[in-house]
């Protein structure tokens, strides 16, 4: 308290008369405390007035968040089978590019299933030169009908057993073009198959998604199998974040409602879009969880937001209708419950109300006052104060309560 308040009080605390008056509460079967002052106490205390009146509050609401990664947009790099790292070609903070080699691995496994697929197109080749034989020779009436049979049956099997080996290393990772490099079909010597030159043991693990390396669980010469993730990776240009809102104002939120996202600390701002509202409240703090969604370009001059940083979410709402609305300095907390101070002469009367909605400039009034009355808002905590210091209590246990909406 700084000297100049301390002179208003003690003013205040000589000239103060404090009495119970009998005037009609609005709204309250309690009687109302009622303090007098003089002229010379309402000049000192430089205590300005406001008159009650009907208004148009745009409401907003302002609460805590926290950026978290679009887990959406996140991605483990696991490798498909056993093996052994042999080149690593990313860090942590690295950009990736979808499909990108990013890791090496020498893998027996790899080999084993491609040998198994030469061996199925090598015997496939055979079973279909064997079987245009036999096709062409029963056409001819040459060769027997069990003969026939049974190298259509042979090609049958062998064509199930290729698809069955190329299908097993397409689901290791392969593509069709690395299959076709494989193995190939000689030009000059039919039916002859030709095996590239290419190692069977190197397995190339390439990057799912573009994004940077967030996380990296992998070095030289590391044995690794098809359940351990080596890289995490995430796509950030686009983040979320989570934010804690009152039971109260939860069912105020909607998806798709636009709002101002800030941190002081990076400071940064960008407009959010509410894309969750959460069902259920933490049963300890009897709050709820929205998510907002915020764009993260790259290359933002303005910086990258990231993950862990604190952050202020500020909702507007549309304009609404308050019968009764007076300035959020008229309001004065005692204990839990708001009340303000309502001038009837040179009587001042306390009020406990009930709070609206408010705009963090005016407040709505629900019940305790009437529009064209007259309050205190200025240095309505000097005349609360003397209250206090006259032993002053709520006039009932019922009074009205109530905060900011």
């Amino acid at each position: 308290m700084n000297n100049k308040q301390k002179i208003i009080l003690t003013g205040l605390f000589s000239l103060f008369i404090v009495s119970v008056g009998t005037a009609d509460p609005v709204k309250s079967a309690e009687p109302p405390l009622v303090m007098t002052l003089t002229d010379a106490v309402i000049s000192n205390a430089q205590i300005t007035l406001e008159v009650a009146g009907a208004l148009q509050i745009q409401s907003g609401l302002s609460f805590p968040g926290q950026v978290k990664l679009n887990i959406e947009k996140v991605a483990q790099v696991v490798p498909r089978l056993s093996g052994v790292v042999t080149e690593i070609r990313k860090k942590l903070g690295d950009k990736v590019k979808k499909n990108e080699v990013i890791v090496i691995i020498e893998s027996r496994e790899l080999a084993n299933a491609k040998s198994d697929y030469i061996e199925a197109v090598n015997r496939l080749k055979f079973a279909q030169v064997a079987f245009a034989r036999e096709e062409a020779l029963q056409k001819q009436k040459i060769s027997a009908k069990e003969d026939y049979l049974a190298s259509r049956r042979a090609l049958q099997e062998a064509e199930l057993e290729q698809f069955v080996t190329e299908h097993n290393l397409l689901a290791l990772g392969l593509n069709a073009k690395e299959l076709a490099k494989l193995v190939t079909t000689s030009k000059g010597e039919k039916g002859r198959i030709i095996v590239s030159g290419q190692s069977l043991t190197r397995y190339e693990v390439r990057a799912p998604v573009d994004g940077i390396v967030i996380e990296k669980d992998v070095m030289l010469g590391k044995a690794v199998d098809g359940k351990m993730p080596l890289f995490v990776l995430a796509d950030m240009s686009s983040v979320w974040v989570d934010a804690k809102v009152q039971a109260k104002d939860l069912s105020r939120l909607k998806t798709g409602q636009k709002a101002r996202v800030t941190s002081k600390n990076a400071g940064l701002g960008a407009q959010g879009e509410v894309i969750h509202v959460g069902s259920r409240f933490d049963e300890t703090t009897q709050m709820g969880m929205v998510r907002l969604e915020i764009q993260n370009p790259l290359e933002s001059p303005k910086g990258q937001w990231r993950p862990g940083l604190f952050a202020t979410v500020d909702l507007s709402q549309q304009a609404v209708a308050a019968d009764v609305a007076v300035s959020v300095d008229a309001i004065q907390l005692i204990g839990d419950r708001s009340v303000l101070f309502v001038q009837i002469g040179k009587r001042f009367e306390l009020r406990p109300v009930t709070l609206g909605l408010s705009d963090g400039r005016m407040v709505e009034i629900l019940e305790g006052l009437s529009g064209g009355e007259q309050v205190v808002t200025q240095n309505s905590f000097v005349i609360k104060a003397e209250w206090l210091n006259q032993g002053g209590e709520l006039p009932g246990t019922d009074a009205a309560e109530g905060g900011p909406q």
